[in-house]
């Protein structure tokens, strides 16, 4: 089974791989991928330079270029969770996988920008402003550029996450127990 994240900045995407991890799932992040190839050219890691440079490497490299380079670590029959997935030719990429569920996780702006200042990560977004300024240009980009809103039509499943961690996870399990159920079909 592979589980396919699209979500809004700081929906949670990377505690739905944690926990995820925990039962058992390998965990791959186009992010992390994404900030491993700016280090390797010595490129500055922010919220907007990674928005820019992936950008950038899809329109050089192809639409699925982070996909291709994040699936590299997926070994079959494995579970495996795959977050920050951004651009429709990453989703086109992985909905040639058997066996691949796109889930769209969301919560509440408010939340969400709680919880970025709480997290500290480098090159965060401080203020709500800063937010929806990357959100919007997230939303709708052309060519090689992100088109999060195209990504959330192409979602198979949703996730509103705004409540506790605990139910958060029961929403995860429902989910892997129903997509589980319909491999038995």
């Amino acid at each position: 089974m592979i589980i396919g994240i699209v979500g809004s900045i700081a929906s949670g995407k990377d505690t739905v791989a944690d926990y995820l991890k925990t039962k058992g799932f390998a965990a791959l992040s186009l992010s992390d991928t994404l900030r491993k190839l700016m280090r390797q050219d010595g490129a500055e890691i922010t919220t907007s330079n990674m928005t820019e440079y992936g950008n950038n490497l899809r329109n050089t490299k192809g639409y699925d270029y982070l996909a291709k380079e994040a699936s590299k670590e997926i070994k079959s029959n494995e579970d495996v969770i795959v977050t920050s997935i951004r651009q429709v030719g990453e989703v086109e990429y992985f909905k040639q996988m058997a066996n691949f569920t796109l889930v769209k996780l969301d919560a509440p702006i408010e939340l969400r920008l709680d919880r970025l200042i709480k997290r500290g990560r480098e090159g965060d977004i401080k203020n709500l402003t800063e937010l929806q300024e990357i959100e919007a240009k997230q939303a709708d980009g052309k060519g090689g550029g992100m088109n999060m809103n195209r990504c959330y039509q192409l979602a198979d499943e949703e996730i509103i996450n705004d409540g506790t961690f605990d139910e958060l996870y029961q929403k995860v399990d429902d989910l892997v127990l129903n997509l589980r159920s319909k491999d038995q079909l």
